[in-house]
């Protein structure tokens, strides 16, 4: 017999930043950017006792971390050639450098859904997670990393 579950769905938008894929043959090579959004998919086998999967307004530790990674940064893979370049710019304050093992929205999908689980555990323990994170950088593109 299948235990119960439910799922609840929350996005955060308005997140703009650049990144480059410096592996690419093509114009994704160059520093560009997009406003990202994140859509996180939670469930949960009991409820609360307000009857939710998770308190969306508990999720400002979440909010705040999504913030200060992907809020007017510049997101470099960890093995970028450049990386000590774009490290001078952000001691110069010219960006703000954040390094990622993979900046592209696949990798940015996984890196925010063990991140994010994180959070998730210091509230809720093992009671509820995170299924699904869809990483989107514009109307057309997006990624998705599931559990």
């Amino acid at each position: 017999m299948n235990p119960k579950k439910f799922k609840s769905t929350k996005r955060f938008t308005g997140f703009p930043c650049t990144h480059r894929q410096w592996r690419a043959e093509s114009h994704c090579r160059f520093v560009h950017g997009y406003s990202r959004e994140f859509h996180f998919e939670f469930a949960a086998s009991e409820l609360t006792k307000e009857g939710w999967v998770v308190d969306f307004g508990g999720l400002k530790e979440l909010k705040q971390w999504l913030d200060q990674v992907f809020d007017h940064t510049f997101l470099i893979a960890q093995d970028d050639p450049e990386l000590e370049a774009f490290k001078a710019l952000d001691q110069r304050g010219a960006i703000q450098l954040r390094v990622l093992p993979n900046p592209g929205m696949e990798g940015t999908a996984e890196y925010v859904y063990l991140e994010a689980t994180k959070i998730l555990e210091s509230l809720y323990g093992k009671r509820a997670w995170i299924t699904k994170v869809e990483v989107r950088e514009n109307d057309k593109n997006s990624a998705i990393f599931e559990a």
